[in-house]
């Protein structure tokens, strides 16, 4: 029987909250304080888990698909799902926050351009108030359009072979790194370091991980290593401190870090998500208190609303700063991050409930207005393999054929 990953969206949780911890962090001037500081500073390696579980989750249709000797997914069909789930939230958020903000009176034609089209990593000067943190949206997004293209890369001829999906993606993730490292000095360009090839790692090393996960004799031997989930957690803590000190640069935009600290960082970020993700799609999926508590309706509900949550935080917390007169680096932590939560979250929720999950509906409809051909396929939810599937053959080609629905809520 074939995995749910009922804990991947408690996973996209957690990430979401490190990523409003380190912004409220920055904008009470807590970075420097200390070892705390120093935590939170890093606590972007939020976008790290997002970023293997999104190149897991995603690419796992395609191997699945070539492992049984399946048709792959239509890559109209994936595209148009991801553009259901990100866009219509994406442009609501955009388009409030150009308006609402005052200090984004002066953003022009251009400006908006470029934030609707989430191609303000690419130009200079369309950066807008209450948008920065969507860079790694941008860069997610350009992943989602790479991905068929480096599926294919990883199996031609469509079929799985999973040392070479290894070896290409260690070596593509060795170009990312490089990539990271000179990023600053190769181009006079000053997003540069936020385009897709440096955060290229993390997504392959999702994708690896998806291409394991598929292979009977691969996927036997990793779940035995993956039983030890606190070991493997512990060793992400101990990679974690490492990259909380200045081996991976200077926190904060004063400083920019140098090409060393700039790969350092890249590789104990990738390290880290991957050590926390993989007992998960790993080992027994529900197995132990911590993974029963992870897959429990809460944190899966939390996960559900996490893209609301980091879409809607930064400018609920820039403003709602603003209301209450408190300027930047002003020491108020706990107050700020009270607010921020106790506003974004019922927002965000609303936001999935009455907004995003009507917007995921449509996906079956196409811009063309004719339907598709309908072909059997599991409930949106489902990641089983049905029992009737008693051949070989006929159990891995339904595997393939389940394990798109889980795709499709990353």
């Amino acid at each position: 029987m074939d995995r749910r990953f009922l804990t991947l969206d408690a996973l996209r949780a957690v990430g979401a909250l490190m990523v409003v911890l380190t912004h409220v962090a920055f904008h009470t001037g807590r970075y420097p304080q200390g070892w705390t500081g120093a935590m939170l500073a890093h606590f972007d390696l939020g976008v790290a888990l997002f970023f293997v579980v999104s190149g897991f989750l995603l690419a796992r249709p395609w191997f699945a698909a070539s492992a049984a000797g399946a048709p792959p997914p239509s890559t109209g069909r994936y595209l148009w799902k991801r553009a259901l789930r990100i866009l219509p939230l994406y442009w609501v958020v955009v388009a409030v926050c150009l308006i609402a903000a005052p200090a984004n009176s002066d953003v022009g034609v251009g400006g908006w351009i470029a934030n609707l089209t989430l191609t303000q990593i690419y130009t200079q000067d369309t950066h807008a108030y209450g948008l920065a943190h969507m860079w790694s949206l941008c860069t997610e997004v350009a992943f989602y359009l790479a991905l068929p293209l480096v599926v294919r890369l990883l199996t031609p001829r469509d079929r799985l072979d999973v040392r070479r999906v290894l070896v290409v993606c260690l070596l593509l993730s060795i170009g990312g790194v490089a990539f990271a490292a000179g990023a600053r000095t190769w181009f006079d360009q000053p997003f540069a370091a936020e385009w897709l090839p440096a955060y290229l790692p993390w997504f392959l090393a999702g994708t690896a991980l998806a291409a394991c996960s598929v292979d009977p004799g691969m996927r036997a031997r990793l779940d035995a290593a993956a039983r030890d989930l606190a070991g493997w957690w512990l060793l992400a803590l101990g990679l974690f401190v490492a990259a909380c000190t200045p081996i991976t640069g200077p926190t904060g935009l004063v400083d920019a870090p140098t090409p060393a600290e700039s790969a350092l960082k890249c590789v104990l970020y990738g390290a880290v998500a991957v050590c926390v993700i993989f007992p998960l799609v790993f080992g027994p999926e529900l197995d132990g208190p911590v993974r029963r508590w992870l897959a429990s309706p809460v944190p899966s509900a939390l996960g559900e609303i996490s893209y609301g949550v980091f879409s809607i935080h930064m400018f609920v917390l820039l403003m709602g700063m603003e209301l209450l007169g408190f300027g930047t680096f002003n020491d108020r932590f706990w107050t700020v991050l009270g607010m921020t939560l106790a506003v974004t979250i019922p927002i965000a929720a609303l936001s999935y409930i009455f907004f995003e999950r009507r917007m995921m509906r449509l996906r079956g409809w196409r811009p063309s207005g004719r339907r598709p051909k309908r072909r059997p396929e599991p409930e949106p939810d489902a990641e089983t393999v049905p029992a009737s599937a008693s051949e070989p053959g006929e159990t891995e080609a339904a595997a393939a054929t389940s394990t798109i629905a889980t795709s499709e809520s990353a």
